[in-house]
């Protein structure tokens, strides 16, 4: 059976690969750049960037998935909210919070219903273009900036309070960030390299594997501990399994962007930026 799911007329098209899951695709989105999971309700959420990428335009958008993925709402939060969003990219949830980042601020949302209730300004740290956003089992946040070379920790628990976890050329360009489930260590995308490295508590960065990739942009983990990234321009996905072993488990893709991982059902989430849709993968 083949379903698939256009924005437009909210008709779906999804794909039956497994007992367990139910694959889906979305069409009808603009600029699709990430694309997650709520861990807890199992509900999705897609940012789209909807216009230049760097600009401060509003154009930029949150579209809302049920678990199934039927599209809830197309503009589940936009401009029209309390404050602009422009150019929204990387995504977390914390609790009741969804977090975006937004070229230059950290906003976040209330998760039911799109209401602003968090929108931390990061110029005065250097921000020019936050690229991806991720949190740790404790509930911190950290923000890559691929422009400002640095990586950013937000700690909810503390007020939000704000500080420079790595900055430098060491970095080289940090893009999609994501947190190992089974060591809860930070693992970072060196966009000029292509290569993948763990970020220390301390700020250090030290190579994960021994292998290059094609201007890699997403980065997540399933259950197990196997990581997953994307190579935007190659159209690829890769596999790297906890003993470092590299495998391409998905090629001739449209721009594959930020991916996720929904580590319930066993899909991989892959947004096609350029493609203007979503789509999910089974994982075995």
């Amino acid at each position: 059976m083949t379903r698939a799911t256009s924005v437009g007329t909210m008709a779906l098209v999804c794909f039956l690969l497994s007992p367990a899951a139910e694959a889906f695709e979305v069409s009808g989105l603009a600029m699709p750049e990430s694309f997650i999971v709520d861990r807890l309700r199992g509900e999705y959420y897609i940012s789209n960037v909807a216009g230049d990428p760097v600009g401060k335009d509003g154009h930029g958008f949150i579209t809302k998935l049920d678990a199934t993925g039927n599209v809830i709402a197309r503009k589940f939060i936009d401009s029209t909210r309390e404050a602009p969003l422009h150019a929204p990219k990387g995504l977390a949830i914390v609790g009741d919070y969804l977090f975006v980042a937004d070229i230059d601020h950290l906003k976040g949302y209330e998760k039911h219903s799109g209401r602003l209730r968090f929108d931390l300004d990061l110029t005065a740290y250097g921000a020019v273009s936050l690229t991806d956003v991720t949190r740790d089992a404790q509930g911190n946040l950290y923000v890559s900036d691929r422009q400002g070379n640095f990586i950013a920790k937000i700690e909810p628990i503390r007020a939000y309070a704000i500080s420079i976890l790595a900055r430098g050329a060491q970095l080289g360009r940090p893009n999609g960030l994501a947190v190992n489930p089974k060591t809860d260590r930070l693992v970072m995308v060196n966009g000029e390299e292509g290569r993948l490295y763990e970020v220390a508590a301390d700020g250090r960065v030290n190579p994960l594997v021994n292998h290059t990739f094609k201007d890699v942009g997403g980065v997540d983990f399933d259950a197990a501990g196997n990581l997953y990234l994307s190579s935007i321009t190659g159209g690829t996905i890769y596999k790297v399994t906890e003993e470092g072993a590299v495998s391409v488990i998905a090629e001739h893709l449209v721009t594959p962007a930020d991916i996720g991982v929904d580590r319930r059902n066993h899909l991989l989430l892959i947004p096609s930026f350029d493609g203007n849709s979503v789509m999910t993968l089974t994982l075995p």
